[in-house]
């Protein structure tokens, strides 16, 4: 029951952080200590931890893991009006988060009896977690990686090509590849890494080859890790 909690929590945390929260409310609460988009994020951190607890009686949890949401946003605002902010500040931001989910899950499910309104497995909500954190968390987490790394963002080759191309082909070729994964299709997998590869990795130069490469296998890999856990350890 704890593992499932944990993992319905953890879905609660990608729907808040990621899907749920634009682009503009980081870039707004990183500029000011406090602002609407905090309190707005507050409130739906704490309404979707609610929810997706599936337990009348988490709404103190759930508040808790809000407010400490909330402090740690603020202390990241703060570092990052900093000139000397650490290009890892986002892994560290979200290792503090997941580190205050796992312990309030844990707290929670040594205080009260944990009860699901229908069967459900870890096994069950960690493909949910999976196929969430495949499309919008998985991209910003490329991203991040790439500036921690200070790797600089290649611009499309092509002036016609579209924007957000390349971020639609990642979702597309991790939520493919999870689900072949899941199905023991472990081979079909390694077809479609080749197949981009060739259609990909045809341009000259050589940074823009290295950074697409890069992309993809952390692409790829955040799929196959993710598809295996499931499979093997849930």
């Amino acid at each position: 029951m704890f593992v499932t909690l944990l993992i319905l929590q953890l879905i609660a945390h990608v729907l808040a952080d990621f899907t749920f929260q634009p682009q503009r409310w980081c870039n707004r609460k990183d500029e000011t200590l406090y602002s609407t988009e905090h309190l707005l994020h507050f409130v739906i951190v704490f309404v979707l931890s609610w929810l997706c607890s599936m337990q009348t009686s988490f709404w103190c949890a759930a508040l808790v893991i809000a407010v400490l949401h909330f402090f740690f946003d603020m202390l990241k605002g703060i570092l990052s009006r900093r000139e000397k902010l650490p290009y890892a500040i986002f892994f560290i931001d979200q290792s503090f988060h997941l580190l205050t989910v796992v312990a309030v899950v844990y707290w929670f499910s040594e205080t009260q009896t944990i009860t699901f309104p229908f069967e459900i497995g870890s096994q069950q909500v960690w493909i949910v977690f999976s196929f969430l954190f495949c499309v919008k968390p998985a991209n910003i987490v490329i991203r991040e990686v790439l500036k921690t790394f200070e790797i600089p963002v290649s611009e499309p080759a092509d002036k016609n090509e579209l924007m957000n191309a390349g971020k639609l082909i990642g979702v597309l070729e991790r939520i493919i590849s999870l689900a072949l994964i899941l199905i023991d299709q472990f081979a079909a997998v390694g077809f479609i890494i080749a197949a981009k590869s060739l259609l990909r990795f045809r341009d000259t130069a050589t940074a823009r080859t290295e950074y697409l490469l890069i992309g993809t296998l952390l692409s790829f890999g955040i799929a196959i890790l993710l598809g295996i856990f499931c499979r093997y350890t849930v």
